[in-house]
């Protein structure tokens, strides 16, 4: 991390520097190498004589500051490793390259080496030929503009994989050529159509028979972007990979591959769809704005890096943020961040203004909290949370003196729709009893009429029937999950459940006091009860997420207050469903967390007398 510091932060340093002759800096930043660089602009400007090949050599050569790629042993292990993997097409080994990156301790082992002091006059010219000739001999993109095809096709570069001739590898995609040219000879224009066209019909990607080692390398969405715009590249479709750092209301976050399509007005992702979110950025070849490094004030490394470009304004309606620090500070940057994984995270940056910062194209409907850093990297707030409305209003949660609510939890995190689909297969469910295995003469004990909420439910049966033998569940439709299934006893007391023992298996899945697991009830489930035993209830549950509150499990509920933080309000462990916290100030950001297992929770307030997460 130190060395990409270096590299990274003393490009972007040299580069705010020089205003004025951007190419003459960039050139003397390249050291021994500077002769090869030369090269490439004088054969444009004597040999091939093309101007705007010319034009896009001087792009790629005052933007090369901060490109470079891995090497040493770590990483030619790897490569040689990757050799021996005939059956894996060239895109996905280019993804592969870069697995070893990720991964701090491999990190620590390897040498960087900067483009601007690599590269060599002979692989750029080709490079930038090759694109050209793509360019212009593409029926496809015959309506491309200089800018897009600068942006998304010249890069000779994904991420930081060895610079080779990788886009040269066409055959793997000849079929698929041909099919690009079908597509635009029939008048199917669209870069985003074909995409989708051409991946629903070549993602299907088992890497755990390519890598024998794939389970110890994290494959997530970032590597399937990196697969779609390697092969984007090899076919001549304009294309980026976007992200979005931190989602603002549930863990985790997200990269996809965005063909650039000057037909589609807007950029599209299903994930932004289901989630709200506070920025979106592009991975682009040429430098973007920065906060200033000066190896004096920390900068986190994510907006050290000038090849994030906010685009969140092409993805959502968003909202320009300016307000007043209540507070002097000596720090030049102040950032936003949202709650994401347990812990505030900044992913946008303001340049103070005296006691003004102002933030611009913010997503809305999102819980910011205003930080900035100490010298040691330490992140401290600045202000209070604030909500960003859809309609553009901020909102600040701080506390109201001499005010307090009576808080009754059931959930730790935002309720998805998925659950929805998970609960919704329950509907026309029954519990049967009868005096005969055979069930000729059942009872119908309970229908599930309508779609259960989240959470525990409990059937108290009729006196009639506690004492039949044979009990079953008949599920209302194919999709239908139980998680648990409890039976209780007059005095309150759990019973076994005598599974019938048949192929049907032993519904360990409902047994095991395990929320997360669950059972696909496809037929009906069917136990007995020894004889002499009275079945007074029921309890099931749902699959879920087990983010309810869960009895036996202990319990944290905090405020936030500025500038402490937050601020416990006790613990609890669950007895019920529910919990119950008297005397909460009122007005507040709030955070309920289990200390016994998990991960997901999420900062709530208290509106109209129920939980709302953000």
């Amino acid at each position: 991390m130190k060395l990409w510091y270096l590299i990274v932060g003393g490009a972007v340093l040299m580069l705010a520097a020089c205003c004025q002759g951007r190419l003459e800096s960039v050139l003397a930043y390249s050291g021994e190498n500077r002769r090869e660089l030369e090269r490439v602009l004088e054969h444009y400007e004597t040999v091939d004589r093309d101007s705007l090949k010319l034009e896009a050599a001087r792009f790629l050569i005052e933007n090369m500051p901060g490109h470079y790629y891995a090497d040493g042993p770590v990483m030619r292990k790897w490569r040689a490793q990757l050799d021996t993997l005939g059956k894996a097409a060239c895109h996905v080994k280019k993804m592969l390259e870069t697995m070893p990156f990720h991964y701090v301790n491999l990190r620590e082992e390897m040498i960087l080496c900067e483009d601007v002091k690599c590269l060599t006059a002979d692989y750029l010219i080709s490079r930038i030929d090759q694109a050209f000739e793509q360019w212009r001999n593409s029926p496809w993109l015959a309506e491309v503009g200089y800018e897009t095809f600068r942006d998304y096709l010249l890069p000779y570069r994904v991420e930081n994989e060895l610079p080779d001739y990788w886009r040269d590898s066409t055959a793997v995609f000849l079929e698929r050529l041909s099919e690009v040219q079908t597509w635009f000879d029939d008048g199917r224009h669209g870069m985003a159509a074909f995409a989708r066209l051409f991946f629903s019909l070549n993602n299907n990607l088992q890497l755990h028979q390519i890598v024998p080692d794939y389970k110890d390398y994290n494959y997530d969405c970032i590597s399937t972007a990196q697969i779609e715009l390697f092969a984007m590249r090899i076919l001549g479709v304009p294309a980026a990979i976007d992200f979005t750092p931190c989602f603002a209301n549930r863990n985790s976050r997200h990269y996809w591959m965005q063909p650039i399509d000057g037909q589609v007005n807007n950029a599209d992702c299903f994930q932004l769809k289901l989630n709200t979110i506070g920025k979106v950025y592009r991975r682009a070849y040429a430098h973007n704005p920065t906060p200033e490094y000066n190896g004096r004030e920390y900068v986190p490394p994510f907006f050290l890096d000038p090849f994030n470009r906010d685009v969140t304004s092409l993805y959502l309606r968003t909202s320009d943020v300016d307000f007043r620090l209540d507070k002097a500070i000596h720090q030049r940057y102040v950032y936003l961040a949202v709650f994401n994984d347990l812990e505030w995270k900044p992913i946008a940056w303001g340049k103070r203004e005296g006691n003004e910062v102002a933030f611009r194209d913010m997503g809305k409907n999102v819980v910011y909290l205003p930080v900035c850093f100490e010298a040691d990297g330490t992140m401290t707030a600045v202000a209070s949370p604030f909500v960003l409305y859809n309609d553009g209003r901020v909102h600040t949660l701080e506390t109201e003196k001499d005010s307090s609510l009576t808080l009754v939890l059931g959930r730790k995190y935002s309720l998805f729709s998925q659950a929805d689909i998970w609960t919704a297969g329950l509907i026309g469910s029954r519990f049967e009893c009868a005096d005969t295995p055979d069930f000729k003469q059942a009872d119908t004990v309970h229908v599930i009429s309508a779609q259960p909420e989240p959470g525990y439910h409990e059937i108290n049966v009729e006196e009639r029937y506690r004492k039949k033998k044979y009990w079953r569940f008949v599920p209302g439709s194919r999709d239908c999950w139980l998680a648990e299934m409890t039976l209780f006893n007059p005095m309150g007391n759990s019973m076994s459940m005598n599974v019938v023992a048949d192929e049907k298996g032993t519904y360990e899945e409902l047994l095991d006091n395990d929320p997360l697991t669950y059972l696909g009830v496809r037929e009906n489930l069917e136990w007995s009860l020894v004889e002499g035993q009275e079945l007074c209830k029921i309890r099931y549950l749902g699959r879920n997420d087990d983010n309810n509150i869960f009895p036996g499990d202990l319990y944290e509920l905090f405020y936030y207050h500025f500038p402490e933080g937050w601020i416990s309000l006790g613990k609890q462990q669950a007895q019920r469903e529910f919990l119950i916290y008297e005397q909460v100030p009122a007005g507040g950001l709030y955070w309920l967390r289990d200390l016994t297992k998990g991960r997901e929770e999420r900062i709530f307030t208290w509106e109209n007398g129920r939980m709302n997460f953000w």
